[in-house]
């Protein structure tokens, strides 16, 4: 059987504990309490699969205004070369005009025009929990499903950040998300002796994916971001 075509994540270390990226067409939660860097993970793929592949990538912001995304993955160090391949669209304005269905109605649309101008393969959503809010969803398991298999026929591989409370947690996303999503990756603080602070990521599940659930020690350094294997855990 042909395989999929597969996107990396260009975390240094991680795409090989993936099979080599995530698979095309996939949904993918990226799940995480608040500091994890779960945007920044995810704007990073797009940034780098435009730079080093020419492939094109659509960042929705629910939230965050684009001028505050814009600088933070600027400082960050992902810059405009990248100017016509990677763009972000706000979205978050839309809530005071329309909610619920028609709310629904709107988003599908702007996806589908900025698709139809730039031909992108690659979408983030941010977030999981803005989208739930906005489109006030009366039956979430069957919206959901419905909405993950109208991006796939999109034929758009997609990122959708999902924010965790802190402490204990039963669901990445949600039960419905959770379920339903093909790969969630998730990021997590832990404490590292008296003072130290590290970030943990590991990938849950991924479908077609021979994967590893390991937590892997995840920092960012010079531009990019790596994994390695946690010493110890807590």
């Amino acid at each position: 059987m042909e395989q999929r075509k597969r996107y990396k994540t260009y975390i240094h270390g991680f795409d090989e504990n993936i099979s080599g990226g995530i698979p095309e067409g996939n949904v993918v939660l990226i799940a995480g309490t608040a500091g994890t860097m779960k945007s920044s993970i995810a704007y990073h793929l797009l940034y780098r699969n435009a730079l080093n592949n020419d492939i094109s990538g659509m960042y929705i912001s629910l939230e965050q205004s684009k001028q505050s995304l814009m600088r933070q993955m600027h400082n960050l160090g992902f810059g405009n070369s990248t100017k016509g391949k990677v763009e972000i669209l706000d979205l978050g304005q839309l809530r005071l005009k329309t909610e619920g269905s028609d709310w629904m109605d709107t988003f599908k649309y702007a996806i589908e025009e900025s698709k139809k101008r730039m031909g992108y393969e690659l979408l983030v959503i941010d977030s999981l929990g803005a989208l739930n809010l906005i489109a006030k969803f009366t039956e979430p398991r069957e919206n959901i499903f419905r909405l993950f298999e109208w991006l796939k026929s999109m034929e758009l591989t997609t990122l959708i950040i999902s924010e965790m409370p802190v402490g204990a947690f039963s669901y990445y996303g949600g039960r419905d998300e959770d379920f339903l999503a093909d790969g969630i990756v998730h990021l997590k603080m832990v404490e590292v002796g008296d003072t130290d602070v590290q970030r943990r990521l590991r990938c849950v599940k991924m479908r077609e994916t021979d994967h590893s659930s390991t937590y892997y020690s995840f920092y960012y350094k010079d531009n990019d971001f790596y994994v390695t294997r946690a010493i110890s855990d807590f």
